[in-house]
């Protein structure tokens, strides 16, 4: 039986993204007229038929966005996902609810055996992606897909930004004003912020820079800090002359970045003037920062779109392949990046 036509397959063939194909194939904005044509043409030539009809009967029970309480709650990255997939599974006439679970103390993990189980139960996973509950996941056999996450083992589709190319993107930016002294700040306790960090290391280490965590590392998990302790974790670092010869500050998310310039300017520090630093995400908070953060942008909501269409995809051919896509990202300048201020590199 001749498979059919993914957007995947459309995005190869049109030259673009998957993000523009499912913003161009849901007459949204985002697209210009000469892709949004391209994509058209190519989903006419490969006879994809986007399958909605379909979808309210292959969802019985419709679908489950499971996420944690302190995700959902705590962060806007978060909301802008589960509101892309929410309003994705409404247009396609299909009930989605939200599932706020909470992690065990001891390893992590979340329980989701008993949603699972469900008869007709169809999981989009938002931010999760511990190996317990992958396998929970796995043995059920329900159709499930990782958003903002990643299957190692490669059994679960998983949609995520190219966040390997984040780090690499925003320490190249710094390098290309004459930075070398570059702090990395993060919290490296999951798959997607590690691969930030190797962006980074990527960026530095082409750069003929070899990474001492000593001098480049501000790791918050291990200092014991979370992200909204961001500018005391600097603090404490900086009291220990671990980075008196930086110069700029590569930050896995946007509060993290917002932190360290509240932590630089207690010390009477001036940015641009004297640090540069560079967030990611692009919170909506981060345009209003002083100055105005640089940063990466994520598109949430289409995180959110894509994660649901995947999903739609396995629900209707249990034979589909497993695929993980990778979101292109995008910098945004605004006001926190300047040249380095040779002054404040220490003596040798």
């Amino acid at each position: 039986m001749t498979r059919r036509s993914r957007i995947s397959d459309i995005a190869q063939a049109a030259g673009v993204s998957v993000a523009s194909v499912s913003k161009a194939l849901n007459n949204r904005s985002g697209v210009g007229l000469e892709s949004r044509e391209r994509i058209l043409e190519a989903a006419a030539r490969l006879d994809y038929k986007p399958k909605t009809a379909d979808a309210p009967e292959a969802f019985p029970r419709g679908v489950t966005l499971v996420t944690t309480a302190a995700l959902y709650h705590n962060s806007q990255f978060y909301e802008g996902i589960i509101q892309g997939a929410l309003d994705a599974a409404r247009e396609a006439g299909v009930t989605a609810e939200v599932h706020l679970l909470t992690p065990d103390i001891e390893t992590g993990s979340v329980n989701v055996e008993s949603l699972a189980a469900e008869e007709g139960a169809c999981l989009l996973l938002v931010g999760l992606d511990h190996p317990v509950l992958i396998e929970q996941v796995v043995r059920s056999r329900a159709p499930a897909v990782i958003v903002n996450g990643i299957d190692r083992t490669m059994r679960l589709s998983c949609v995520l930004p190219d966040n390997r190319s984040a780090g690499w993107l925003a320490t190249t930016r710094l390098l290309s004003e004459g930075h070398t002294e570059i702090v990395h700040v993060s919290r490296l306790f999951r798959t997607s912020l590690k691969e930030r960090f190797d962006g980074f290391r990527d960026a530095m280490q082409e750069a003929g820079i070899a990474i001492n965590p000593e001098r480049h590392l501000l790791d918050l998990s291990t200092a014991g800090f979370l992200e909204f302790d961001t500018s005391t974790a600097l603090l404490e670092a900086m009291r220990q002359k671990r980075f008196s010869k930086a110069t700029a500050f590569v930050c896995s998310n946007d509060i993290m970045a917002l932190g360290v310039m509240d932590g630089l300017r207690a010390q009477g520090a001036s940015i641009p003037a004297d640090y540069s630093v560079v967030g990611m995400d692009d919170i909506s908070i981060a345009r209003h920062s002083n100055p105005p953060l640089t940063t990466l942008r994520i598109e949430r909501e289409e995180l959110g779109r894509i994660g649901w269409e995947m999903l739609r995809e396995r629900v209707l051919n249990r034979e589909a392949r497993t695929c993980r896509l990778g979101l292109a990202v995008k910098l945004v300048e605004r006001g926190s990046i300047g040249a380095p201020r040779v002054y404040l590199r220490a003596p040798g």
